[in-house]
């Protein structure tokens, strides 16, 4: 019997082992890369850009860093995530993103009535969790925030390979298959609205935030301006378009209202010329490719963020 036990921890000791060193190529592979390109933590270190986009997939799907940096002269990076409305999702980007680079000069985030203030104790959106999977393993410490952000437990943290195959990563960590499928830094689209595939609806009007949830909202907001003030960033918010039938005037006016208490710069692109048609939506609250352009030919004419962007402090 006491064999047995010693041939079982030598057992156990080798698998250990050999996960590890699994583990260790499998990171090697995949350092510095992008697996399924929303995983972008290491993808944007050392980019050391003048102006970072943030905030939703509306943020991910609507902000080219190139036509900024031609219209602009700016270096541009979109660290939005995809599913994560929550000012305390942008706040923790933005961190993770000044532990790897210089600060940059301005901060534009994409401000909606979809926004909440979000909690670190308390998150349940975990959409996406999966890409930040490969993060989960010993994580650097300027990734442990996100970790905890999206409740990665010890046995995910500390056993090799766990995290990856519970959340189905290890193939594409080995493949790399999806590490470019988003190579233009952030997330076009080209496709037109399948309004028979997913009908015309004002569904999304349930998500908007309630006029009790503006204290903390404003708290957030606060928060993350001061972490701009901090490291001598100006920060804006930008409202983009959405379709008509997503669009209340009143809901829409809230993020405008917290701005100015806050005197924050706040630019309102949700044109109604844009809103107004199904050619330019992907679906009811994300532009295509010709929605983008066509934003970005209304943008050039934005007095406030010409005069803000085209200043050098």
């Amino acid at each position: 019997m006491k064999q047995f036990f010693k041939n079982s921890a030598l057992f156990a000791l080798l698998l250990t082992g050999i996960l590890l060193l699994i583990q260790i190529a499998v990171s090697f592979r995949i350092k510095g890369k992008t697996v399924t390109g929303y995983d972008t933590l290491e993808l944007t270190s050392n980019v050391n850009a003048d102006l970072v986009f943030m905030g939703s997939s509306r943020c991910w799907a609507h902000f080219d860093p190139k036509f900024f940096e031609e219209t602009y002269q700016l270096k541009s990076v979109n660290i939005g995530m995809n599913g994560h409305s929550d000012l305390m999702a942008s706040r923790l980007r933005l961190q993770n993103y000044l532990a790897q680079n210089k600060a940059p000069k301005f901060v534009l985030l994409n401000i909606d009535p979809f926004i909440s203030a979000g909690s670190l104790e308390h998150n349940t959106k975990m959409v996406n969790k999966n890409d930040y999977a490969r993060f989960a393993f010993f994580p650097k410490e300027e990734d442990q925030p996100f970790m905890d952000y999206f409740q990665f437990d010890a046995a995910e943290r500390y056993i090799p390979l766990y995290a990856l195959f519970k959340y189905q990563m290890f193939i594409d960590c080995v493949t790399l298959q999806k590490s470019n499928a988003f190579p233009k830094g952030f997330e076009l689209n080209d496709e037109q609205w399948d309004t028979l595939k997913y009908p015309i609806s004002d569904i999304n009007k349930k998500y908007f935030f309630k006029p009790k949830d503006l204290p903390g909202i404003t708290q957030a907001m606060k928060e993350l301006n001061d972490l701009c003030q901090k490291n001598n960033i100006r920060l804006m918010a930008i409202q983009t378009p959405v379709y008509q039938i997503t669009y209340d005037a009143l809901a829409f006016e809230r993020p405008k209202t917290i701005c100015q208490k806050l005197d924050i710069p706040f630019i309102d692109a949700n044109y109604e010329s844009i809103r107004n048609k199904t050619d330019y939506f992907y679906n009811a609250i994300h532009l295509n490719k010709k929605g983008v352009q066509e934003m970005n030919k209304r943008l050039k004419n934005e007095k406030e963020l010409n005069t803000i962007l085209k200043i050098n402090p």
